[in-house]
């Protein structure tokens, strides 16, 4: 049984699959070169039709953070934080360490964790 979410297009659905198998990627336009994160099926910049999969850098830095108590799909109590990568902007995403050990402007690396429904999905952690 498939336990990911309603999917609202193939590149939402390729994304999730190649975070199963641990790659972290989203789509450029082979025809402008615009990487856009999340992934998109066409690009909103040249309105090309022409994308394929490129890495996200798997190291950011924290630029914010917080511990939240309610959420779908995240341990409750769990930390949620905004992490820059370069050339690409800005990603939310579960952070995997105590609230206690984390600072703006540390650098932070690229991981998977699968949630208690079965849905894997990026997090970063402390270098």
């Amino acid at each position: 049984m498939d336990t990911r979410p309603y999917m609202q297009d193939s590149a939402a659905e390729e994304f999730f699959s190649r975070l199963e198998r641990g790659e972290f990627q989203t789509t450029r336009c082979s025809g402008c070169g615009k990487i856009h994160y999340p992934p998109h099926v066409v690009c909103p910049s040249c309105l090309g039709e022409d994308m394929e999969w490129v890495d996200l850098p798997r190291d950011g830095t924290l630029l914010a953070f917080t511990q939240q108590s309610d959420a779908i799909r995240c341990r409750m109590p769990d930390v949620l934080g905004l992490v820059e990568l370069e050339g690409i902007g800005n990603v939310i995403t579960r952070i995997d360490a105590p609230l206690e050990d984390l600072c703006i402007g540390m650098k932070v690396t690229f991981d998977t964790w699968t949630s208690h429904d079965g849905v894997a999905l990026h997090q970063f952690r402390p270098l």
